[in-house]
């Protein structure tokens, strides 16, 4: 296991020990998956509005493409009865509890990319080497949305640009297909 994911690990279980990773509601999942999708929706139509209007968009496009991936996180804690129970710091903490669950305690993520690409890869050694690569690129588009929802929102003279705009898009709408999938 590489260290940058170890330290997930260890976050993880010390929120563990101080009681902080709760139970997540039953209904949790499907509100948040719900909430995910629309964020989704929403996002793609700033993205046409902006075309069709030339209204200035990008910095709520980076917003509420974050916030699909982390509502679409957070409904994947929940199926696996997991739920952080903390309002500071949740959003680094998702990232974390990603990276533990499903990546470096039972790899959900990398058997999900292997279900999705078995059809298309022949030999196994490919596959799973395909497999790897995208389970990491997942879990690092989470981290870099994260990261680029700050810079845009919170730090002035930054200026989202549309590509930006168009990347965050882009991710969001496969995290959240990828997640739907895992939980339906």
């Amino acid at each position: 296991m590489d260290d940058k994911y170890q330290e997930s690990t260890n976050i993880i279980k010390n929120l563990i020990r101080e009681e902080k990773i709760k139970e997540a509601l039953p209904e949790s999942k499907d509100f948040f998956l719900n909430k995910a999708i629309q964020s989704v929706a929403l996002s793609d139509r700033l993205l046409r509005l902006q075309e069709e209007e030339n209204i200035e968009t990008n910095m709520w496009i980076i917003n509420i493409s974050y916030y699909s991936m982390f509502f679409a996180a957070t409904a994947l804690l929940a199926k696996y009865n997991k739920k952080i129970d903390t309002e500071l710091g949740i959003h680094i903490l998702t990232y974390h509890a990603l990276v533990h669950y499903f990546f470096n305690e039972d790899n959900k993520i990398e058997k999900q990319f292997i279900e999705e690409y078995k059809s298309a890869v022949d030999e196994a050694e490919e596959l799973l080497r395909i497999s790897e690569r995208k389970s990491i690129e997942f879990i690092a588009d989470f981290k870099n949305e994260l990261e680029k929802r700050k810079i845009f929102t919170y730090n002035l003279g930054s200026i989202a640009e549309r590509n930006k705009a168009e990347t965050s898009l882009k991710r969001a709408k496969n995290f959240v297909r990828i997640i739907e999938k895992m939980i339906k």
